[in-house]
């Protein structure tokens, strides 16, 4: 698939996640070792009232899910082409903490294509991104970047 082909729009269902509490500490443990993460009893006595996930374990377990639907996407011959490489992502937001026992829902919609001037071989997608929980609150919110391929001329 090539930049000229990607519909603007377009929501994808990556898939959900289920947050354990166990994982949450071990992912926090390793990567945001902050009480209220990593120590419930700490994490009690905190803002929060519990402990929480880690933003980054959330919005890391949406990578995992991007990746997986890419790949399942790259069986179909006219999605074998396609972006990957990303300048960064735009207003990353955790909007509502994730506590243990929440499954989390992950989309992903285009809603932005930039031509780029600088490379005529490449155009620029963005694409909201969304985590929500079952009664459909978004917990998490960012616009992701990714360079696209453009359809040789001629």
């Amino acid at each position: 698939m090539y930049f000229e082909d990607v519909e603007l729009g377009v929501t994808r269902q990556l898939g959900s996640y289920t947050f354990t509490e166990e994982d949450m500490i071990r992912f926090s443990l390793k990567y945001d070792p902050q009480p209220f993460h990593i120590d419930p009893v700490a994490a009690k006595n905190s803002f929060y009232g519990g402990i929480i996930a880690s933003g980054w374990h959330v919005a890391s377990v949406w990578m995992k899910l991007v990746i997986a639907d890419g790949q399942r996407r790259a069986g179909n011959a006219e999605t074998r082409k396609g972006g990957g490489v990303s300048p960064g992502f735009l207003n990353l937001r955790w909007i509502k903490p994730t506590r243990p026992g929440m499954t989390l829902h992950y989309d992903t919609t285009t809603h932005e294509k930039i031509e780029l001037k600088s490379r005529p071989d490449l155009g620029l997608i963005r694409t909201l991104n969304l985590a929500v929980d079952d009664d459909g609150e978004t917990v998490m919110s960012f616009t992701g970047q990714g360079f696209w391929p453009r359809r040789p001329k001629g």
